[in-house]
C-alpha cells in the first residue's frame, strides 16, 4: 500500500487560505526534453521546451512545473545573443541545437536535472504520485544510485502566519528532531558529509534557540539567525522567510556570493530529504511525512517545552555520543507523546 501524506494541524494560513507547498526533485540520467515530453504524455498540459536545458509544463495535472539541468551556466545560454547576432540559428535541427543537445546529454551524469513544481495543496500532495512515476518509468537515477550524487528533494511549505513566535517555534521543532530525522530516513553520507548543501545548525544556535526562556521580536530572530546562519546552505534554509520580513537587513548579513541566490518567499525551504526516485517503495510521502512532526510539534506548545528541558538535560549530562543518545531519548519520548496519538 502506497504511504499516505499526512496533514499538519495547521492547515490554513492567517488570512484563512489554504497552505500549500512546492517541491524540488532532483535527479539523474536524464534528458531535459525527454523528461519534459514524458511528463507532458503522463500528466497533460502544454509544454514549452525553452532550449535543451530547459521546458516548463503549463496545465497540467499538478499545474505548472519547470524541467530545467540544475545549472546557471547552462540555463542562462547567455552565449545565444551574440551568436545570434552572428546569425547563429538556435531552432531544432540546427547545428548549434545539435550542440546544445549534446551538451545537455554530456552532462546529464554530474549536473542533476530539476522538476520544480508549483505550490500544491497539502490535500493534494498525492498528485506527487504520478510524477515520480514517470521519472521512475524513464529511468531516473536517484541519489541512492551513485556515490557520486547528492541528489535532493526540497520541500517548501507555506507558513502558517509571519509572526516571530510561530517561527521561533518551528526553529525550535526542527532542532530538535534533526537527529531523529536523519537517523530514521537514513540520509545520504555523500549528501552529509561531502557537499555543503545542507550543513547542519551550528551547536551554539541550537543551544541559543532551545532554551524555554528564549523570546525575540522579528529584528532579534533574524539577527540572531544570521549571526550564526549568514548562508542558504543550511538543511531547513529560513533565509526566503526572513529575506520575506526585512529583505535589507537579510542582504546585509549574508555572504556576499549567496545575496543574488535569496528570494523572498513566505515559505520553509526544508533541504534535508534525499530524492531516492527509482528506488523500491520510495514516494515524496515519507520525506513529507517527517515535515509533519516539525509542523505538529511546532503546533504544540507544551510538548515543545517539554522536549527542549529534555535536549538541555540530555546534551549537560557527559556522553560519548550525544547526537546518539538524543536520537534515541526523542525516539522514546515522541512515542509516548506524539506518534501514537
Amino acid at each position: 500500500m502506497t504511504e499516505q501524506y499526512r496533514l499538519p494541524p495547521r492547515l490554513t494560513d492567517a488570512s484563512g487560505q489554504p497552505r500549500r507547498a512546492g517541491f524540488e526533485f532532483e535527479f539523474g540520467n536524464l534528458p531535459i526534453g525527454k523528461t519534459a515530453e514524458a511528463l507532458q504524455q503522463a500528466l497533460g498540459g502544454e509544454l514549452d521546451i525553452i532550449s535543451p536545458f530547459e521546458a516548463v509544463l503549463q496545465g497540467c495535472s499538478m499545474g505548472r512545473l519547470k524541467i530545467e539541468r540544475d545549472a546557471n551556466l547552462l540555463k542562462s545560454v547567455r552565449y545565444r545573443g551574440w551568436l545570434q547576432s552572428l546569425g547563429v540559428e538556435f531552432s531544432p535541427g540546427t547545428f548549434a541545437h545539435d550542440i546544445e543537445t549534446n551538451i545537455d546529454n554530456a552532462s546529464r551524469v554530474l549536473i542533476p536535472c530539476e522538476v520544480v513544481t508549483e505550490p500544491i495543496a497539502f490535500e493534494e500532495l498525492r498528485k506527487l504520485d504520478a510524477l515520480i512515476e514517470t521519472l521512475t518509468g524513464l529511468g531516473a537515477e536517484g541519489t541512492q544510485h551513485s556515490l557520486i550524487y547528492a541528489f535532493g528533494l526540497h520541500i517548501n511549505p507555506s507558513i502558517p502566519d509571519r509572526s516571530p513566535g510561530t517561527l521561533q517555534r518551528y526553529i525550535q521543532a526542527f532542532l530538535l528532531l534533526y537527529t531523529w530525522i536523519i537517523d530514521s530516513s537514513e540520509i545520504d553520507l555523500t549528501r552529509r558529509f561531502l557537499t555543503k548543501y545542507i550543513d547542519p545548525f551550528p551547536q551554539a544556535y541550537a543551544e541559543l534557540m532551545l532554551d524555554n526562556s528564549y523570546r525575540a521580536d522579528t529584528g532579534k530572530l533574524i539577527d540572531d539567525y544570521l549571526q550564526y546562519n549568514p548562508t542558504r546552505n543550511r538543511a531547513l534554509d529560513m533565509l526566503p522567510i526572513l529575506s520575506e520580513l526585512d529583505s535589507e537587513r537579510v542582504m546585509q548579513g549574508i555572504n556576499d556570493d549567496e545575496r543574488k541566490l535569496v528570494k523572498g518567499r513566505p515559505a520553509f525551504h526544508y533541504r534535508l530529504p534525499d530524492c531516492k526516485v527509482n528506488q523500491a517503495g520510495w514516494t515524496a510521502a515519507g520525506a513529507w511525512n517527517r515535515w509533519v512532526y516539525v509542523e505538529t510539534l511546532a503546533a504544540d506548545e507544551a510538548l515543545l517545552a517539554e522536549l527542549i528541558d529534555a535536549w538541555r538535560a540530555s546534551h549537560a549530562s557527559f556522553s560519548v555520543t550525544p547526537r546518539t543518545s538524543w536520537s534515541i531519548r526523542l525516539t522514546t519520548l515522541l512515542s509516548q507523546k506524539f506518534l501514537e496519538r
